[in-house]
């Protein structure tokens, strides 16, 4: 029976893909922060979908996520992991304070790994084991005000592809999801983050447009249903793809980008978020 572990299941992406796949008739391990939103899910879901409450900055938190799935699956192998977890934290890099950036990498990038890392033998018990990273266009693509979640999400995209080159002749493939706007609760949780920060006339704004350009990717964004569907191919399909480019944007906005020059492209991206801040 397929089996997948998915983190950042409490909402959005994560919460959109548990049900999907659960659906589907596929075994789904849920990993949720909070345990609110792990009640929940399995409200909605079928009693096969498991919730486990983990901490992805944590050690001993994803070690004890990889011992209850183990658990669960009593010898046999876990089909895959699907790293969804995930925070924004929006400001100006010089405003920012180093430890929102520290936690903004601690969840996004090394959480991702350190869940990867405790599941691999669990993928290794069967045969081609998928491994999938939610990334996002903004890991090919930045903008001002956002450089600590651009700076989490490029880091995917390296990740991604060494590992994929590393796991190859073991079979396990490596895929990576790269959505465009999405509408989920971390554009507004991005915006908490920019009502924290120290006020500055330098920045203000800027932060004020920015922060309506966040309020309307939260209401006018895809619907993650789109997202969910790119990953049930990544752990389904008999030969998944390396990458997922999810909705126009993600697909148009790299490569417009490698076409502009860098200085024409800042004006055009400045404008655009004026542009969403006079919309709203």
């Amino acid at each position: 029976m397929t089996s997948v572990l998915i983190t950042g299941a409490g909402s959005g992406i994560g919460a959109a893909t548990a049900l999907r796949l659960d659906r589907a008739g596929i075994r789904v391990f849920a990993a949720v922060h909070n345990p609110v939103d792990g009640e929940i899910l399995a409200r909605q879901a079928s009693p096969g979908l498991s919730v486990h409450t983990v901490d992805v900055t944590d050690r001993a938190s994803v070690e004890g996520l990889a011992e209850a799935v183990a658990s669960e699956l009593a010898g046999d192998a876990l089909t895959a992991v699907v790293n969804v977890a995930g925070e924004g934290i929006a400001g100006p890099l010089e405003l920012l304070p180093i430890d929102s950036l520290r936690h903004q990498l601690d969840v996004n990038v090394v959480g991702s790994v350190a869940v990867t890392q405790s599941v691999l033998p669990l993928l290794r018990r069967g045969r081609g084991g998928r491994v999938v990273f939610v990334g996002s266009v903004g890991g090919l693509v930045s903008v001002q005000l956002a450089g600590a979640y651009h700076a989490s999400k490029y880091a995917i995209e390296a990740i991604g592809d060494a590992w994929r080159q590393e796991l190859a002749p073991e079979g396990i493939s490596v895929s990576i999801v790269e959505p465009g706007p999405i509408a989920t609760p971390l554009w507004a949780k991005a915006v908490q983050t920019l009502d924290r920060l120290p006020a500055s006339e330098r920045y203000a704004e800027r932060i004020d447009a920015f922060r309506e350009s966040l309020r309307s990717a939260s209401k006018n964004g895809a619907n993650s249903a789109k997202v969910a569907a790119a990953i049930e191919h990544a752990v389904t399909a008999p030969k998944p793809r390396t990458r997922y480019p999810v909705g126009a944007a993600a697909v148009m906005l790299p490569k417009v980008r490698r076409l502009i020059p860098d200085r024409l492209f800042d004006k055009a991206a400045q404008r655009v978020t004026a542009t969403a801040s006079r919309r709203d």
